[in-house]
């Protein structure tokens, strides 16, 4: 009897089986990708969340220890701000006792956008910390593009050697000429806040909240017009501005100004409250009462958000 040639009964793929094949796989693709992409972001949302509940924590910290929350800035624009302040109750008192508190001149900012009042602090004020960056950010500068202490001029292109970047603000209130929110200037007479000046209650009282803005997305040099604006950890550097606006409703959360709250997240911005809770705010949220939640103590009832 014959013996029958296994290969005759062997058959490899055909081309339109191949292609067939491909085609399933890219569908696959096409479907798994958004949502291996969704995961990440999720896991980036919660990382941003997590930033800010350990503010909220350090705040508190603070407060048991001097009796009122942190100032927001010492003089003025570009000086010492709240984020400085917390850095023992963040696990970063060995950078906190680097910073030269003296060594700075009084606020020399004078409204020319060209200049930062406090000294760069090599090893201090340069450092890139965490807990101040969120994740979901895509802005590839970590450091401001402006020098502490130098105009745009004096630094080369390729010189980012300035103050670490922060991509959280404080709240200033609801602006109209008075601080109304939690953080304040002691030039002022704007004392930090306590407790118990929080009249609306600290459930209902927004405290800190997202910074990355459309104009600092667009920072991408120190010949950027919009360079002077880069929000820094050690400073100001428009994160306590007014984040409602009074009459033409300009600082919605993710609008165009540079002194509002907004975030890369798709809808709205995650934001700190005086009680250390952390909520993710809509974008389209009643102006007014986002206005209610900004002031500590006017008295409105706040209401569903």
């Amino acid at each position: 009897m014959a013996k029958r040639n296994p290969s005759r009964n062997s058959r490899g793929f055909t081309l339109i089986e191949l292609l067939v094949v491909i085609a399933i796989i890219a569908i696959l693709i096409a479907l798994l990708l958004p949502a291996v992409q969704q995961a990440r972001e999720a896991a980036r949302r919660t990382q941003c969340k997590n930033n800010l509940k350990q503010m909220g924590l350090a705040l508190h910290n603070y407060h048991d220890i001097a009796l009122t929350f942190p100032p927001g800035a010492l003089f003025g624009d570009d000086d010492y701000g709240w984020g400085t302040f917390i850095l023992p109750y963040l696990d970063q008192g060995n950078i906190y006792n680097l910073l030269d508190f003296n060594n700075f001149p009084d606020d020399t900012h004078g409204g020319s956008g060209v200049q930062i009042a406090i000294p760069l602090q090599p090893g201090a004020t340069d450092q890139v910390l965490s807990v101040y960056i969120c994740p979901s950010n895509s802005m590839s500068l970590t450091h401001s593009p402006i020098r502490a202490g130098a105009s745009t001029a004096d630094v080369p292109s390729q010189d980012y050697g300035g103050h670490a970047r922060s991509d959280y603000k404080g709240s200033l209130g609801t602006g109209g000429g008075a601080v109304t929110g939690m953080f304040g200037k002691i030039k002022d007479t704007l004392y930090p806040t306590r407790l118990r000046s929080v009249l609306d209650g600290t459930s209902n009282t927004i405290a800190v909240g997202e910074a990355y803005t459309e104009l600092m997305r667009e920072i991408d040099g120190p010949s950027h017009p919009n360079a002077a604006d880069f929000s820094v950890w050690v400073g100001t550097n428009n994160q306590h501005q007014n984040v409602v606006a009074e009459a033409a409703l300009v600082h919605t959360i993710n609008g165009p100004r540079d002194d509002s709250f907004a975030s890369q997240h798709t809808g709205g911005a995650h934001m700190l409250f005086a009680d250390g809770s952390v909520h993710f705010i809509s974008e389209n949220i009643d102006m007014v009462t986002f206005g209610n939640l900004a002031d500590k103590a006017d008295g409105n009832v706040t209401g569903e958000y």
